[in-house]
């Protein structure tokens, strides 16, 4: 499976463990000429901006650690866009990361990261 195979699938795995845990899913893979956001879902009063990453395995460090400063900051912008462009208002806002480690293109482990980082 290569990169883009395995992202696509951790974004399937993700979006269903979500739905699982009582989330709306309002956006899979919003994207805006300026970034992208994987997942943007509801659940209580939060919206949540949910980045997905997903590894075959540790070797190179954890999925979560490879978020970098540059993807978050580009996350945040667009998270500020979609608020703006959709007018939500009376509404919390989260930052999360779902990790995925695959063995053999079959789940091993996820980690929801809630308020993974902030604004």
């Amino acid at each position: 499976m290569n990169n883009i195979g395995k992202g696509k699938a951790g974004e399937k795995l993700a979006s269903n463990y979500l739905k699982n845990r009582g989330y709306r899913i309002l956006e899979e893979n919003y994207k805006v000429s300026f970034g992208e956001i994987d997942i943007i879902a509801e659940k209580s009063n939060y919206i949540c901006f949910i980045e997905v990453k997903c590894r075959k395995s540790n070797r190179y460090g954890t999925p979560e650690e490879a978020l970098t400063t540059y993807k978050r900051n580009k996350i945040i912008k667009v998270a500020q866009f979609y608020i703006k462009k959709k007018n939500i208002k009376d509404k919390y806002f989260r930052f999360d990361v779902i990790a995925i480690l695959l063995d053999k293109n079959l789940l091993k482990e996820i980690k929801h990261i809630t308020n993974a980082f902030i604004q």
